[in-house]
């Protein structure tokens, strides 16, 4: 059972995504009260503010909350409009306050906890505070670099559409490589006079099905998670691959490269054409882990075969100015569109209602780099949800929710501050040197997620091993956050037998 003292503290979570709605559940099972504070009229976060027409970039059984299945049926990747109703059942199932139109202005210290002032002026006080605003801002909040001369462009600059329709018969510009960009080109792609798409470097991109084979079956299972190189190793097994069968791991990733090529090429119909045609858009080989580490995208219906095709034509180049009707290249080529669609990402946030001080430890190179991807050891009594990004995004949350809910009742013993920041700082600077280039490469796990997850759990004191003793199953089978139900539950029980033996679980001795 719960401390009476600790299920009278109220929690307070910003944010009413899919990450804060995944932390307030997890708050609520463990006993506390927990409020969830939106700035905006309505829950959903970025998807409330991202594009119409976006899909979920997971399949529905890999984003769902771990003791609620979706209500209905869903796409294969479902659309934002489902998503939102997803979150919204699933906000009404579980009974969790929202408060909406509840901007947080400023965050003060108290002895125990926060007080929080809002900008509508009401203040609350509270013994936690999770901060789940997300690292995509989305809307009109993305990253607009400043060209040169794009004043004197006549054309029209978005970063955000209201509709596919805005690309109907245009010449139509797309600048970057990231998951927007590509699906800008595709749709342009379908329905404009003309679409070029103008980027640095192309990264490698996830086939939705490879052989026939949903993606997710070879990418979620353990095997396919524990053959991906990280900064952390929690099992022997993964220890023997990545630093004594280091060939097996390159050989495997080769293999894997090649059939992506194989399945884009195929799904590009390139029938007579030459394959050569799609050089532009295939990044080398060398590159194909750094870019899985990331943020990889899975590629959107046709935009190989457009490419193959010459509905959209590609470039690799730097953009260096605009001119009245145009783009010009880093090269002196010039490229005439009537509207340019600037993807190129987002900034990370700032947390300007945090005490300076505070604030400044956030304000690095890649976003907050958290210890264990959830707290900064200098700031009491506050933590992220959704800090710790990735294919199953909604398991990390939930796990690391209830991490941080052992640390703050001391069931859980960390490290000094200064082992933490240590930690943090070797993983920051781990994926700095194995990851391709993200603007918020510290806010994220990506295809890291199973030996992440797995050490939250291991500090937790928790089996990692949720498919045994069926092993095939452990190895081989898809996880998905269903994986995940009763680990709470689990906890609990488990720290109380701790508490009545006055014994306090040490974390995990390792950088994750």
């Amino acid at each position: 059972m719960q401390n009476n003292s600790l299920k009278s503290q109220h929690i307070a979570i910003i944010g009413a995504g899919v990450s804060g709605i995944s932390a307030a559940r997890v708050w609520q099972k463990c006993g506390y009260s927990v409020t969830i504070y939106e700035a905006s009229d309505q829950i959903g976060g970025q998807w409330n503010m991202t594009y119409p027409g976006v899909r979920l970039q997971n399949t529905a059984p890999q984003y769902q909350f771990s003791d609620f299945p979706w209500p209905f049926t869903p796409d294969r990747h479902p659309t934002g409009e489902q998503v939102l109703k997803y979150m919204h059942a699933a906000v009404a199932a579980y009974g969790i306050e929202v408060k909406l139109n509840h901007k947080v202005t400023q965050m003060v210290k108290q002895d125990i906890g926060w007080q929080l002032t809002f900008e509508n002026g009401m203040q609350g006080d509270f013994a936690y505070v999770m901060i789940a605003t997300g690292q995509y801002p989305g809307g009109d909040k993305k990253h607009k670099p400043r060209f040169e001369n794009i004043d004197s462009y006549r054309g029209e600059v978005v970063t955000n559409i209201n509709s596919k329709e805005v690309f109907k018969d245009k010449h139509v510009a797309v600048v970057g490589f990231g998951k927007t960009a590509l699906d800008f080109a595709a749709w342009s792609g379908a329905v404009a006079q003309s679409t070029q798409h103008i980027f640095r470097t192309p990264r490698w991109t996830i086939p939705d099905h490879l052989l026939g084979i949903d993606y997710t079956r070879p990418f979620f299972s353990r095997f396919g998670s524990d053959m991906m190189p990280s900064w952390c190793h929690s099992s022997l097994i993964q220890n023997l691959l990545h630093k004594k069968l280091t060939f097996v791991v390159k050989s495997f990733w080769g293999f894997i490269a090649t059939l992506f090529q194989y399945q884009h090429r195929k799904d590009a119909k390139l029938g007579t054409l030459d394959p050569s045609v799609l050089d532009l858009v295939f990044p080398p080989k060398s590159q194909f882990v750094p870019d899985l580490r990331s943020a990889s995208a899975v590629a959107p219906n046709h935009y190989y075969e457009y490419v193959a095709h010459q509905r959209i034509i590609p470039y690799r180049g730097e953009v260096a100015s605009f001119f009245e009707h145009g783009l010009i290249l880093s090269d002196g080529q010039k490229i005439e569109a009537d509207m340019v669609c600037i993807c190129c990402g987002n900034e990370a946030p700032t947390y300007g209602f945090l005490p300076e001080t505070y604030a400044q430890y956030l304000r690095v190179h890649g976003g907050p780099s958290l210890y264990r991807h959830q707290i900064d050891p200098r700031i009491p009594d506050l933590g992220f949800a959704g800090y710790n990004h990735g294919f199953m995004h909604i398991a990390l949350c939930e796990m690391g929710t209830l991490w941080q809910i052992a640390a703050h009742q001391k069931d859980l013993q960390l490290p000094s501050e200064t082992e933490m920041l240590a930690s943090a700082q070797r993983v920051s600077q781990w994926k700095i040197a194995h990851s391709s280039y993200e603007s918020t490469f510290n806010i994220a796990v990506s295809t890291r997620y199973q030996q992440h997850l797995d050490i939250l759990l291991q500090d937790l004191g928790i089996s990692q091993w949720r498919k045994l003793p069926n092993v095939p199953a452990e190895i081989f089978a898809r996880y998905d956050p269903t994986d995940y139900k009763g680990v709470v539950e689990e906890y609990l029980a488990k720290s109380a037998k701790r508490k009545a033996k006055g014994q306090v679980k040490h974390v995990m001795p390792v950088d994750a």
